[in-house]
């Protein structure tokens, strides 16, 4: 795992890396459902445990991922301290003239608890399916909009170069602000507008860089006469295989259990 990127594709052979791209998009797509929909703590912090058991059984790096969620630190907290003082409720201490109470407290790690859920989803979507095989996927779960004359294949083609270059772009994104320390730029300052000049030192030759490296993309596919219209013809194509629908059937029922146990209760 030395130099991997957080969100980078980890090739493997566990279940969640043999499972076909739908099926994992679709899986996605259902747990997103279900922590929008339900309110109920012990349910988020079951999928927060199902989505650590997934990153483990997966072998993909815990520890890199966990440091991608740190950096969201701040971000949580913000969401805990902003609930728990503008909810109304039974008050559990006071600062100043505002009152932290225990309901804002419960919604605040609610909210918390969706963040985390859809953080790691997102993050064993990438890093257990190639860009490839991932605009295929969604490609072919967006195949019936191709009767409202919708040009899904240059949508996907436009998701599988972003899936592509995404962890190139941080990866010089690091190099540049290396750089710009070695120059004395001060990241880390209190003051607010030297950190904003030190950031956009880092913005401004990053995007030049990213606008010569979609000219050069865009010349290399038109050297290799690429058209706008999809391949009938794959090397592989995709195909629901009965370990997918082992898969998709209890995840289903786990979360539709979660959701009714969540409205009833």
């Amino acid at each position: 795992m030395t130099g991997m990127k957080l969100g980078q594709y980890v090739y493997g052979n566990s279940l969640l890396h043999l499972l076909d791209p739908r099926t994992k998009i679709l899986s996605c797509l259902l747990v997103i459902f279900s922590v929008i929909i339900t309110n109920n703590l012990y349910f988020l912090l079951f999928l927060v445990v199902l989505m650590a058991a997934a990153i483990i059984s997966s072998g993909l790096s815990y520890q890199l991922i966990l440091s991608g969620l740190l950096k969201l630190r701040y971000l949580l907290l913000f969401t805990l301290v902003f609930q728990g003082f503008l909810t109304p409720g039974e008050t559990v201490f006071m600062v100043g003239k505002l009152s932290m109470t225990r309901e804002g407290l419960i919604l605040g790690l609610i909210n918390i608890s969706r963040l985390v859920i859809l953080f790691l989803g997102s993050m064993i979507l990438l890093m257990t399916t190639s860009a490839l095989k991932l605009s295929a996927g969604i490609e072919c779960l967006l195949l019936p909009l191709r009767k409202l004359h919708i040009p899904i294949h240059n949508y996907t083609t436009i998701l599988s170069i972003s899936f592509r270059f995404l962890p190139t772009l941080f990866e010089e994104a690091t190099i540049i602000k290396n750089a710009q320390k070695s120059r004395g730029a001060q990241f880390d300052s209190s003051n607010i507008v030297v950190r904003i000049k030190s950031y956009t030192a880092i913005l401004i030759p990053l995007f030049e860089a990213s606008l010569v490296r979609a000219a050069d993309l865009g010349e290399a596919m038109d050297s290799r006469c690429f058209t706008s219209h999809p391949n009938q013809l794959r090397l592989n194509r995709l195909q629901i295989k009965r370990r997918d629908i082992l898969f998709l059937i209890p995840m289903t029922a786990i979360l539709g259990a979660g959701i009714t146990i969540s409205i009833l209760l």
